[in-house]
């Protein structure tokens, strides 16, 4: 009998996280997805996710808050045996700059950004020792950064602190979880159009990288085969966004 295997995808019901959740169920993961206020969004994901796979699990907790955070980590270590992937996709996203940040705002990031994250690829790994998986080739973790930490600018300052922290736990989580979890990142560019985002607006934006265009999602999807199928590979991070780092904008926001 085949042996099951299941995937965490935080903040997995909407927007990329959706479309992220959708790829490894087509794939033959039993999903695990992650929401925080979303309910109604996660229950209606995997309504429509049960076309492809009924193992899915719905998981709700506030990121920024670490009892919920401990409360979800005690739930995957006693309910999830098969848990042995982790997509870091859960992300806080709010306008700020190094002259007027909060110390809340930038907790609030860090937490959702980095922290969390970190305990989470901490608590997978103590899952796959104590389930002894620890030899199973599709251990793996993938953190979705920001194409934005490779041309950088004063805008979005907390994010951006915390996107480049992802990126520095990437490569570290690599170091200190071998040869048991191979951890790697994908840092995209614009893949979908912003919430109020005409779609006219959304390819002009494209037009200004080098390549006159953007990653896609099947971008994505291939950058999410190669890592979760390539076995020689950790500690690396994906960077698709057309170019846009060679010749980054001078700000993300206009003044």
């Amino acid at each position: 009998m085949k042996k099951r295997k299941s995937i965490l995808v935080t903040s997995g019901s909407k927007r990329l996280g959706k479309k992220i959740s959708k790829f490894f169920v087509m794939n033959d993961w039993d999903l695990i997805l992650h929401y925080n206020k979303s309910k109604i969004h996660a229950e209606e994901t995997a309504h429509e996710l049960s076309s492809y796979s009924n193992r899915i699990k719905l998981y709700n907790a506030d990121f920024t808050d670490y009892n919920e955070v401990n409360n979800l980590i005690g739930n995957l270590n006693t309910f999830e045996e098969e848990w042995i992937g982790l997509i870091n996709n859960a992300g806080f996203f709010k306008y700020d700059s190094g002259r007027d940040f909060s110390l809340e705002q930038l907790n609030n990031h860090m937490s959702v950004n980095f922290s969390v994250p970190s305990m989470l690829t901490q608590a997978l790994y103590k899952n796959i020792m104590k389930n002894h998986t620890k030899k199973n080739k599709n251990n793996m973790v993938i953190n979705i950064i920001d194409a934005k930490i490779y041309g950088l600018n004063p805008d979005y300052y907390s994010y951006t602190l915390s996107k480049l922290s992802m990126a520095g736990l990437t490569k570290l989580s690599a170091l200190s979880y071998a040869p048991n979890l191979r951890v790697n990142g994908i840092a995209p560019g614009i893949i979908l159009p912003a919430e109020n985002q005409n779609s006219k607006d959304f390819k002009k934006s494209h037009k200004k990288n080098i390549l006159k265009s953007s990653a896609t999602l099947n971008d994505l999807y291939l950058a999410l085969d190669f890592l979760t199928n390539t076995n020689s590979v950790t500690g690396h991070i994906s960077l698709l966004d057309g170019g846009a780092h060679l010749a980054p904008p001078l700000r993300d926001v206009a003044l």
